[in-house]
């Protein structure tokens, strides 16, 4: 029996969207002249059809005279206190000033940057409960990224010397996946507010907040009371240059008296809870680490760019389907075109139709290979060319006796030789001692040519550069067929596998698994015995869910599969995306894992794993850390360890979110640069 899985309400990428909607953006002025001057150039730079409202708040001489200017060139409205009113008066006066749909405050100490806009109104308009949205800055308390605080205060998160704001934006939208963390509390540095929301709980409360800070947090709370949300737009970063209309004493003492206030109002229990889920919410703690790593990939990126821009890279990929391998090549060399190495596909033309409804809107071309001979001719004027797996060895092998032949590479991502072991009893013989294992191997290489065929093709080409992603592989090649591998690390695409949605605390724990009966070594009759005896001592605490193989394939179908789960089928990347964020647990009881794709997927989703001790899963995994390693030969101690993780809700939390923030440091970049200097490295040098 089969029981519906329901996603969660959230999309991949968020369509583009329009300036259809009425915006105002509210400019409240005291002084501060260069600030003031940086933030209107950028709105005029980046947004210049925007309707202005300047609210001079008592500014000087000079302030005035540049905002009337101003506003006189710019057909902005202006409006003008002789004497300084305070913040939150000033703010009330600009948003009685404006008719229009969404009304944008904006301190006059923030710097602005293409997309901010467009990208804090296409989350406004993503949910018809979001009532306010707030960008990611530098600093903008719980908003800052990386970090939102250092030493006990509010984290400042200079830029590096070499980047400007606008490049750290636009960085920033690249790698951001619109997943739009909801908070209790937003920061009123740069506050997009919905006009049903102010025509729902009406304006700041200028009575008790006139002078600024806790007005917003006050406001938020009437906000979130009367039903709306409130949300931040992690595609969108906004400068924040920290006010000097006040000294840091001053707003001390103003963000002091605020609390009070704040706490008479809504009382102690209330804020507390609230600052407890800015601190800890999972989504946000998820774009903060990533944003850890942001400088880190552009700087592959830039490097990449400066020692192989214009190189030509052709990655031989010849596979019907989506699958862990074709996975990460292709994220891998949407990665070297970022780098703007002209990184290409080559597949069969039979293949085409499949490949490319398994891979939509691909951003790397696709040349697709009617023969093997044709492969050669598809292949002249790259750089480099690379096979990926055994069987696509031979087909570049001729590119090596050509005159200035290309580099020729061998992505290695699994010991190949050891798909055709087809005895189970075999795989404990396997582990048991490296010199068992070649004895094993030597066995299989006398007697099933599809072995000798992978395992020869290791050394068909004598000058083949090999590059492989685990340890465990490089080892393996170095001990079977003496063929030095390099290691250029696990990756896994970041930007797709993250957390977008919280998972609701109903009780029931979700568990998934890939099932895959074609091949013997991925433990598929384990795996469902394990899952049967789950489901029969744990019944409605649990729910089950298959996918990696269609329902009515022949080879699942002859499994024993008779107990209550639900079959998601055969996933593509973006929908396996979707259905990890919604589970609690993903199993992976094959025999061993070269490396454990699936698993790191689900580990950068924030879902706790369990994967094989035999293998590469240990370049990524950690056990009792992030994951836990076990003996998968053994149903009893998968059966344990999985019954751990259902029973011990704190240890399955804790697992999955050191999980995300450790597979954050697998990006792409990182790998796709280490390809790069393996295939064009010079082969004298060690």
């Amino acid at each position: 029996m089969d029981t519906p899985l329901k996603l969660p309400n959230f999309q991949l990428n968020q369509p583009p969207v329009q300036l259809t909607a009425k915006i105002s953006v509210i400019v409240c002025v005291h002084n501060a002249l260069a600030d003031v001057q940086r933030c209107l150039h950028s709105l005029v730079q980046h947004s210049p059809d925007v309707a202005l409202i300047l609210v001079d708040d008592g500014s000087d001489a000079a302030t005035q005279q540049f905002l009337l200017a101003h506003a006189q060139q710019h057909h902005c409205v202006y409006l003008r206190n002789e004497q300084a009113q305070g913040y939150t008066c000033a703010a009330n006066q600009g948003l009685k000033a404006s008719t229009a749909d969404y009304v944008l405050l904006l301190n006059s100490d923030t710097v602005v940057s293409a997309h901010g806009l467009q990208g804090l109104l296409a989350c406004a308009q993503s949910d018809e409960t979001i009532g306010m949205v707030g960008p990611l800055s530098n600093t903008a308390s719980w908003q800052s990224i990386p970090e939102f605080e250092q030493n006990g205060d509010w984290a400042a998160n200079r830029l590096p010397l070499d980047m400007d704001i606008d490049q750290m934006a636009q960085r920033v939208r690249a790698t951001a996946s619109c997943i739009y963390p909801r908070l209790p509390f937003l920061n009123g540095f740069c506050l997009l507010i919905k006009r049903k929301l102010i025509n729902d709980i009406g304006y700041f409360d200028a009575e008790n907040f006139a002078q600024g800070y806790g007005e917003e947090n006050d406001y938020c709370l009437r906000a979130s009371k009367a039903g709306w949300a409130l949300v931040v737009a992690d595609d969108v970063y906004v400068y924040h240059a920290q006010s000097k209309s006040y000294s840091t004493e001053r707003r001390l003492q103003l963000a002091g008296r605020a609390h009070q206030i704040l706490v008479e109002k809504h009382g102690a229990s209330l804020i507390e809870q609230g600052v407890a889920v800015c601190r800890n919410q999972p989504l946000l703690q998820s774009v903060r680490h990533r944003a850890k790593l942001l400088l880190e990939r552009w700087q592959y990126i830039a490097q990449g760019q400066y020692r192989y821009q214009g190189k030509k890279v052709l990655f031989v990929l010849p596979v019907a389907h989506a699958g862990g391998g074709a996975n990460v090549v292709i994220s891998e060399a949407q990665a070297l075109r970022h780098m703007q190495v002209d990184a290409q596909i080559l597949n069969f033309k039979h293949h085409q139709p499949s490949f490319e409804r398994d891979y939509p809107d691909l951003a790397v071309p696709v040349w697709y290979a009617v023969s093997e001979s044709h492969i050669l001719r598809l292949a002249q004027g790259f750089d480099a060319v690379v096979a990926t797996a055994h069987y696509s060895i031979e087909w570049i092998a001729p590119l090596a006796m050509q005159p200035n032949p290309p580099r020729l590479g061998y992505y290695v991502q699994d010991f190949e030789p050891y798909f055709y072991v087809e005895k189970p009893a075999h795989w404990s013989i396997f582990w048991s001692s490296p010199w068992l294992r070649r004895r094993l191997a030597g066995y299989y290489f006398r007697r099933h040519p599809d072995f000798r065929r992978a395992w020869l093709s290791y050394r068909q080409i004598p000058q083949i550069r090999c590059f492989t992603k685990t340890q465990w592989n490089q080892r393996e090649l170095a001990l079977q067929v003496q063929q030095h591998c390099d290691l250029i690390g696990a990756s896994v695409d970041v930007d797709l596998f993250q957390p977008r949605a919280l998972r609701a605390p109903d009780g029931e724990r979700r568990v998934c698994a890939m099932i895959r009966p074609s091949s013997s070594r991925r433990g598929a009759l384990r795996t469902l015995r394990v899952l049967k005896k789950i489901k029969q001592y744990y019944a409605d605490k649990v729910k089950i869910y298959l996918f990696g193989v269609v329902a009515d394939d022949p080879a699942f179908l002859a499994l024993p599969h008779d107990f209550e789960h639900q079959h998601l089928g055969f996933l593509t990347s973006e929908q396996l995306a979707l259905h990890l964020n919604y589970m609690d647990i993903f199993v992976d009881f094959s025999n061993f894992q070269a490396m454990g794709l699936t698993a790191m997927e689900a580990m950068a989703c924030q879902t706790a794993v369990i994967v094989p001790q035999q293998g590469g899963a240990n370049s990524f995994a950690r056990h009792e850390h992030n994951s836990l390693i076990i003996n998968t030969l053994c149903d009893k101690i998968c059966y344990q360890a999985l019954a751990t993780l259902i029973e011990d809700v704190a240890l399955c939390q804790k697992l999955a979110t050191q999980a995300m923030q450790d597979i954050a440091q697998f990006y792409p970049e990182k790998t796709a640069y280490a390809l790069l200097q393996c295939l064009f490295k010079d082969k004298s040098l060690p």
